[in-house]
């Protein structure tokens, strides 16, 4: 029987274990000496065709080969159309289920995995859930386009408090995901003797993913923590940006609680009566341990360790580790045993230390560091915001936020880009004072968490795309800021001369916007700018020089949205389409980067370049049909050196079919041969022995490979020769 009836039919190698709906995947492993391991404690009647692998359902019978690969077989009758057979078909059971066991092993309660999210194929994407289903890590395996996955991530966080993503070793997600928060999680599995183990990775801009286990992570509230992060009290950055750890120093015998049970009453002004909060200490001796830059802490008061450890040292000791210590109150004079007194300000460090800037200084410094950031078309935090006005580790709340900011995008003319929308947040979304910052630019319509994500995506590539335009126009800081701190330009033509020019100019400018002519309106504008005989003249080219801002600003985010959208289809199609296709439509996307400019189409050059590498690789090789129609050559010359009993070489084949086969790459000579051997018997020697090297004395290199992907028995390489030999004797009995 031809060997191709049955390839895709016998060769399934993983299976699930108990019942069909079974989410516990079992991987057989190749070699028949693993397969009586494999077989520990388990029956034949145990393994099923998984509906969560997109199978029938129904029992598979485990097979021990000898001369071929182990594998389940379905019992007949098979009427089974799963597609995915390979070692990797269940990866994503696996990823689910050692996802799920490691939130159990964090202390996480109503752990629950989905294998088939809403809207998804089986081995699309896992959902794990926790918390009473508040948080969710979505493990995206299937590839997706960015338009599709930023909704996915705005569905999902409507849904739950907190969202963690982790992506697949080809996903190409993990770029955006990148520029979203500086890092992404990858996860992958690989065959460990009779399972399949997953690992965990960390992928950095330019970096190789540094993957590690599951174990070596942990899970906090701002999300996972791999080896390669670190959690600070900024959020999880990456380790190797967060600079060196400066080194800490102890302070033995420093008495952290009082010398018995302290039981203080911290009832809130919110709670009944009925119903009291108490504070519980306990005597423990320990160590604490500080940077070296930290002040010393005084016995007369109280503090609260920040970002504090606790671990057991190697002499028996509790060893507290902190960043800082935040005073909190202090101690009366009759010791520590009694009641803390909190301070005046609890929170910032005295005014004689550290001095608050401004308000005019910190919009200052917040406005340069926004405009900054919108010309490397990146996004900012808070702290780094704070960094740099030299708010020495004070921290301002929501209500501050939006009143600072709020003077940042002053002057405001409609239509102009929203620069706070720079400002992320700890989750990678708009911070959380984003929605005030809207309401109070006047913004009235109420927004959904779905609705201000849109609006956040959308105002930031507004602000990119005005801000990476500097080079060409004016930029928007010095048109929107200093165009009304301008001295007139002195002229020598009289006020009513002047006066004239100028409103002729103006006219010219509203015409020009009038028929939508941008390039006509900049030329008058600058005309007009350079003819203004007063200060109240340039108010009013002020106006017009924000409108052309957002003109050109909008025009610039079109383009880049097309850009983006192409892109992204090329990303999600591109392994599907022909070759014209594809080189048609990179010439698009390249034609659209270069109107944009380098800065603004980086990462979207990136992939174009990149996909321009895989069309000439694609260029190079052979497509299936040529494979098959050189295939077809070559067993017809083969059978035919079989009849008169002796070998050929790649050289002596191109000769005899007329075709360049030694120049072809090695996997594609590969294929020809694998081909050229569908029709033999398994009982019969594979033609493809025939191919010998030179001398006619050795076979081919590629022999061994080319029996491994026909099934057969592929020896090992010191009995490879005399495999070689046997086969060349059975097409002599057999001419």
């Amino acid at each position: 029987m031809p060997y191709t009836k049955e390839e895709d039919t016998r060769k399934v190698q993983t299976a699930v274990i108990g019942r069909a709906e079974s989410d516990w995947p079992v991987f057989l492993p190749y070699d028949h000496d693993d397969f009586d391991r494999f077989m520990g404690g388990r029956t034949r009647d145990d393994f099923y065709c998984g509906v969560l692998l997109g199978g029938c359902g129904k029992r598979l019978s485990p097979k021990r080969y000898t001369d071929k690969k182990c594998h389940f077989a379905h019992r007949p009758p098979v009427h089974c159309r799963r597609t995915e057979t390979g070692e990797d078909s269940a990866d994503h059971l696996y990823i689910g289920r050692a996802i799920a066991d490691w939130l159990k092993q964090q202390g996480q309660r109503a752990v629950q995995p989905v294998y088939k999210p809403k809207g998804h194929q089986v081995r699309d994407a896992v959902d794990v859930s926790y918390g009473t289903g508040r948080r969710l890590i979505r493990v995206q395996l299937a590839r997706r386009s960015k338009r599709e996955w930023e909704e996915a991530d705005t569905e999902l966080r409507v849904r739950h408090s907190e969202l963690d993503w982790l992506f697949g070793p080809d996903s190409l997600l993990a770029n955006w995901q990148i520029e979203r928060q500086g890092y992404a999680l990858r996860v992958q599995c690989w065959s460990l003797g009779v399972t399949r183990a997953v690992e965990i990775g960390t992928q950095f801009p330019d970096r190789p993913v540094e993957w590690t286990s599951l174990s070596e992570c942990t899970l906090t509230p701002e999300g996972i923590v791999t080896p390669s992060l670190l959690h600070t009290a900024d959020g999880i950055v990456p380790r190797h940006a967060a600079g060196p750890v400066e080194p800490a120093h102890p302070l033995s015998g420093l008495p952290l609680t009082p010398a018995s049970v302290l039981i203080t009453d911290a009832t809130s002004a919110h709670t009944t009566d009925a119903h009291h909060w108490f504070n519980v200490s306990l005597r423990v001796n320990a160590r604490l341990s500080l940077p070296a830059h930290a002040d010393s802490p005084d016995r007369q008061h109280a503090y609260l360790p920040v970002d504090a450890v606790l671990s057991l040292d190697s002499d028996g000791t509790w060893l507290i580790k902190a960043s800082a210590l935040q005073l909190v109150g202090t101690y009366p004079a009759d010791g520590p045993m009694g009641r803390a007194t909190p301070p005046t300000n609890t929170h910032d460090p005295s005014p004689e230390k550290h001095p608050l800037p401004s308000d005019a200084e910190l919009v200052a410094s917040f406005r340069k560091t926004l405009e900054n950031t919108a010309r490397s078309k990146n996004v900012v935090t808070t702290a780094t915001l704070c960094k740099g006005a030299s708010l020495h580790g004070q921290t301002l709340s929501v209500d501050r936020w939006r009143e600072l900011l709020l003077q940042v995008e002053q002057p405001r003319t409609p239509g102009k880009p929203v620069l706070s929308s720079l400002i992320k947040g700890r989750d990678g979304g708009p911070a959380p004072f984003f929605k005030q910052i809207l309401h109070g630019l006047g913004w009235t319509k109420g927004f959904s968490d779905a609705e201000l994500l849109d609006i956040w995506n959308r105002e930031r590539g507004r602000v990119h795309a005005a801000y990476s335009r500097s080079s060409r126009v004016n930029s928007p800081s010095r048109l929107g800021h200093e165009a009304s701190r301008r001295p007139p330009i002195r002229i020598e033509r009289k006020e009513a001369e002047s006066r004239a020019v100028f409103d002729a100019l103006l006219d010219l400018t509203h015409e020009a916007k009038q028929a939508g002519d941008l390039d006509a309106y900049e030329q008058n504008l600058f005309l007009a700018e350079q003819a203004a005989p007063s200060t109240d003249a340039h108010e009013t080219l002020r106006d017009l020089t924000d409108w052309l801002v957002n003109q050109r600003a909008d025009e610039l985010y079109e383009s880049w949205e097309r850009l983006s959208t192409l892109v992204d289809e090329i990303n999600r199609d591109g392994d599907d389409l022909h070759p014209d296709q594809l080189r048609l439509a990179l010439r698009s996307a390249n034609d659209l980067a270069e109107e944009l400019g380098g800065d603004l189409a980086a990462e979207e050059r990136h992939d174009i370049a990149r996909w321009q590498r895989h069309l000439e690789r694609m260029t190079e090789r052979l497509t299936l049909s040529q494979i098959r129609g050189l295939a077809v050559a070559v067993r017809v010359a083969l059978r035919q050196s079989a009849r008169e009993g002796r070998t050929t070489t790649w050289g002596e084949l191109a000769l005899r079919i007329g075709a360049p086969l030694a120049a072809l790459h090695p996997d594609d000579k590969i294929a020809i041969l694998v081909e050229a051997d569908r029709e033999t018997p398994d009982d019969r020697p594979p033609l493809s022995a025939l191919v010998t090297t030179h001398g006619g004395d050795r076979p081919h290199p590629l022999y061994q490979q080319i029996l491994f992907n026909l099934d057969r028995i592929a020896p090992p390489p010191e009995a490879l020769f005399m495999h070689w030999r046997m086969a060349l004797r059975r097409h002599s009995e057999l001419r």
